[in-house]
């Protein structure tokens, strides 16, 4: 078997397609899709988005697949693949019309991650989708193409964490016997915020917890941190007891899986569900850490509602973030369950293509 895994440039969505096909021990081959042609922005996110993308979602909702081939062929800045593969897999709206046009062209299965937007679902062989978008989305409960995961699926492993320990040990020093906390801190989006105020509280818990516990910080933010608050944090976090500091497009080189691996307990905040699945993955003690909404209710509160109720993370609100020191406490003394979404997925594509898994 082979797949053929489109890369739409953004790390969270690419690592959902990638963990996947990783997971079912098959050979791949990796596409970055780059668009000629003007863009738009969307609301409240980071980056743009190609006009032909929407063209291409009009040009495969009446089935004009042929047409739409011509058209991405026309508008692509990589050559377009025409080897045999058996199956197509992506992540997200933008990548949806290319993967259909080119399971179409090669016939080849099409497997969509999370719900695309403004075209027919019922032309992909299966649709993996979290738990919120079945909320968000009621249409999606008459369709059998459907599979639903409760968080998101991921590249974790645990042969990728040894690494990831490997390479931040020759870095620093791990030798004391401190509890390290790796904190994962998210950013803006069109549901959630983190603004200055919210860091300057979240800081102040840490600084009042490690002065009366043994505890060391490795923090990392993320491409959707807002600028000042990651301005903020690099003045705010030079204490000793930050023993580890990376900044997305500020530091020279991430060690993201090191602080995954070597750390004793995980800090989330609650608007990244990829990081979020990422943790409770690792099999490490995770909190969940509230941020400010743009919404009182959000359908992502169920799937956060659901990893507490299935054991894999604790959640501490935003307004309550003086519960996070002994939230903390109590995580390092409890036995929470091993997310494995991606193993599902996997074992769900197998069913599907007929693949024996080992």
């Amino acid at each position: 078997m082979k797949f053929l895994v489109l890369d739409d440039g953004i790390t969270g969505n690419t690592t959902q397609s990638l963990g996947i096909v990783e997971a079912l021990s098959q050979k791949y081959e990796v596409l970055p899709i780059k668009l000629k042609g003007p863009s738009y922005r969307l609301f409240n996110r980071k980056g743009s988005v190609k006009f032909a993308s929407k063209i291409l979602g009009l040009l495969v909702s009446v089935k004009l697949y042929n047409l739409s081939h011509i058209v991405l062929n026309a508008v692509s800045l990589n050559p377009i693949p025409t080897d045999k593969f058996d199956a197509i897999i992506s992540a997200g709206s933008y990548l949806a019309p290319i993967n259909l046009t080119l399971s179409k062209r090669l016939n080849a299965k099409s497997i969509c991650i999370m719900t695309p937007e403004n075209i027919s679902l019922k032309n992909f062989d299966l649709i993996i989708v979290p738990s919120h978008d079945v909320i968000r989305y009621p249409r999606l409960k008459k369709l059998q193409n459907i599979f639903v995961t409760t968080c998101a699926p991921n590249c974790i492993t645990p042969d990728k964490l040894k690494m990831g320990i490997k390479n931040i040990s020759d870095r620093l020093d791990f030798s004391d016997t401190k509890v390290r906390i790796g904190i994962l801190i998210g950013g803006n989006d069109q549901n959630y915020f983190i603004d200055r105020k919210w860091a300057e509280r979240f800081l102040e818990t840490l600084e009042k917890l490690a002065s009366v516990k043994h505890f060391s910080y490795l923090i990392s933010t993320s491409r959707r941190t807002p600028t000042d608050v990651v301005q903020f944090l690099i003045e705010k976090t030079t204490k000793p007891y930050f023993i580890y500091r990376e900044f997305v497009g500020i530091s020279s080189a991430s060690n993201y899986f090191g602080i995954l691996g070597i750390c004793d307990i995980l800090l989330v905040t609650e608007d990244s569900v990829t990081m979020i699945s990422e943790a409770c993955s690792t099999g490490k003690p995770v909190v969940v850490v509230g941020s400010g909404k743009r919404k009182k209710k959000l359908a992502f509160d169920t799937t956060i509602e659901n990893l507490v109720r299935n054991n894999y993370c604790f959640y501490v609100p935003a307004k309550q973030l003086d519960r996070l020191p002994d939230t903390i406490i109590k995580s390092l003394e409890h036995n929470f369950s091993l997310l494995e979404d991606t193993q599902k997925c996997a074992l769900k594509i197998a069913e599907i293509l007929n693949i024996k898994k080992s």
